[in-house]
């Protein structure tokens, strides 16, 4: 028999409410086997301890309920066993198919949240006839959350028996019982084991009708302070218990891990399903497409995932072949429309005139706003790398030791004039002009308008915008002329690709750690992995590295495999982190 690990992920409260004290109940482990047939006769329901007697929902300075309520716990490797006693004077039942409106009913209801978070929560309530209802909550109704109906609690065994007759109100009964066995895999979240929590949330109500037309009377365990029993940091504390100390661990740390991806049109529906279950369970939370696809962007989303749309800013041949003098300029006056560098595709755009900006923050806001898109990223926001990774030289022949004047942009004479106006200077009139700390800040502020106009054009509708930036605001600024930690954003993706610069995966940490620092706790930093170049440990090297210097979580370019996958699970489980859901 396998053995659980159960660890403290809630620390419960020293100080009770002074109307009603938390409820606290002491779930322990059973080797005895359990029959479920509603009677709770069987040893281990003659160890486990009752619970508190149920109060009015609103609380205990309300009414007594005038029928006795309780429950007890106990658990064993697959399932938490729950026995419920109601005492009741006429046992009635109306309902049988399953999901019917159960309440509707006299009924008995649990709640359970094992993670602790009010998210994604279970509800499970039946009748003196069996019948269940069992859903999900996203989140509680007060945070606009929406019930999922769809969700079944696989495996559950239920039964009910009655020390009275049903439907009969011409004699009087005396109790009826509930025992249920729910699967602890029909809880999990996503690839998280609710067994990993030695404490959970959870709570039980009883709905009696009183009379035949109501209203209802709501008994719970944990009273909520109003009638609405999800509000779940209201809920009781259950511990699972065998016996053994287990040292408390702080609650599990939310990490969002993102993938970019470029559009498969060729994949099936189900290809992509599978796909997006596959990242999903195993700790993803979004993913950056390069292109826009309504059945792919929708299928990502019902899979759980946010979809992002991935879309380039400056460097833009499309508006150049509208646009031929928009093109950005070196220090030879050379245009990137006839002349591009290093590559055909490099076609970038001049950051100084406004038409430019313009242009770009309008085809952001179209793209964000086409159905199921979470939000947008930024990609080329910058200059033509003056300054290339140095793994790169070789492809191209260069030294780029000193700045050559051929990837030096932009010299265009609208660059050039107003930095005239501002400096009275000419920057071709500089021996040194890479050397000129003004000329380098009117580049800097030239991109960084750019990205304010994309900004403030999509936050006018509420549109998320986040961007893909080189690592760490100094050698972003030294490439490529990019001076990110300035900019008006609430995520950046910094590129630590280790690989591009001959650096180890421990280079990561020293480049997320001066990018945290840079945003100040004003935006999230995510770092960029390139996958292929995480050979044998340097993956949880590399995931050691972001996350242990301020990384909200990493991104992962290029991959990864299923393998990759895998490994990313088990490396959040070990750390104890959860997914941003």
């Amino acid at each position: 028999m396998k053995r659980l690990l159960f660890v403290l992920s809630l620390a419960l409260p020293l100080i009770a409410n002074a109307q009603s004290p938390v409820r606290v109940y002491d779930a322990w482990r059973t080797a005895d086997r359990i029959k479920i047939d509603g009677k709770l006769t069987e040893s281990a329901w003659n160890k486990a301890s009752f619970s508190s007697e149920f109060v009015d929902i609103r609380g205990e300075e309300f009414p007594s309920p005038t029928k006795s309520t309780t429950v007890r716990m106990v658990w064993d490797d697959d399932f938490l066993y729950v026995g419920a006693t109601l005492v009741e004077d006429n046992i009635i039942g109306s309902l049988t198919a399953h999901d019917d409106i159960i309440y509707h009913d006299n009924d008995f209801e649990v709640f359970l949240d094992p993670y602790g978070d009010g998210k994604l929560y279970y509800e499970i309530e039946n009748n003196a006839l069996g019948t269940v209802m069992d859903l999900m909550m996203e989140k509680p109704y007060s945070a606009d959350g929406q019930f999922i109906m769809n969700w079944d609690c696989k495996g559950l065994k239920l039964a009910v028996s009655k020390d009275g007759t049903l439907n009969n109100s011409k004699d009087t009964d005396r109790a009826w019982y509930v025992e249920m066995a729910i699967p602890f895999d029909a809880l999990e979240r996503g690839f998280m084991d609710p067994r990993l929590h030695k404490v959970w949330r959870m709570n039980f109500s009883r709905v009696e009708w009183l009379g035949k037309d109501g209203p209802e009377e709501n008994w719970v365990w944990a009273p909520t302070g109003k009638v609405d029993i999800h509000v779940p940091e209201k809920w009781g504390y259950v511990r699972f218990c065998d016996g053994e100390y287990v040292p408390p661990m702080p609650p599990a740390r939310v990490v969002k891990n993102w993938i970019w991806e470029r559009l498969k049109p060729e994949w099936t529906d189900e290809q992509y399903a599978t796909h997006f279950r596959k990242a999903y369970d195993c700790g993803f939370s979004a993913i950056f497409f390069e292109g826009y696809d309504e059945r792919i962007y929708r299928l990502c989303k019902e899979s759980g995932l946010e979809a992002h749309y991935w879309l380039w800013t400056m460097n833009r041949a499309d508006l150049l072949q509208k646009h031929p003098e928009w093109g950005a300029v070196n220090r030879k006056g050379e245009s990137s429309y006839d002349k591009p560098a290093y590559v055909d595709y490099y076609r970038f755009l001049c950051p100084s005139r406004p038409e430019v900006a313009d242009a770009i923050a309008e085809d952001y806001l179209r793209c964000a706003n086409l159905k199921y898109v979470d939000g947008m990223m930024l990609d080329y926001v910058r200059y033509p790398d003056v300054v290339l990774p140095v793994s790169l030289w070789g492809n191209y022949g260069i030294d780029q030791s000193r700045e050559l004047p051929e990837y030096d942009y932009c010299y265009c004479d609208i660059c050039r004039a107003k930095f005239k106006e501002q400096t009275g200077r000419d920057p071709l009139d500089d021996q040194y002009p890479n050397e000129d700390q003004s000329w380098l800040n009117f580049r800097y502020d030239a991109i960084t308008a750019v990205v304010t106009k994309i900004y403030e054009t999509l936050a006018a509708q509420g549109k998320f915008l986040s961007a893909a930036v080189f690592p760490g605001p100094t050698m972003a600024k030294r490439m490529v002329r990019q001076d990110w930690g300035n900019w008006p954003l609430k995520a950046y993706f910094p590129m630590t690709y280790n690989g591009f610069y001959n650096e180890g995966p421990e280079w990561i940490g020293r480049s997320i750690a001066e990018s945290v620092k840079a945003v100040g706790g004003d935006a999230a930093v995510y770092a960029g992995l390139m996958f292929p170049d995480l050979k044998g440990d340097d993956l949880e090297k590399a995931l050691d590295a972001a996350y242990d210097n301020g990384a909200s979580g990493v991104s992962f370019f290029d991959g990864p495999d299923d393998v990759g996958f895998e490994r990313l699970k088990a490396y959040l489980q070990k750390h104890n982190y959860a997914p941003a859901r």
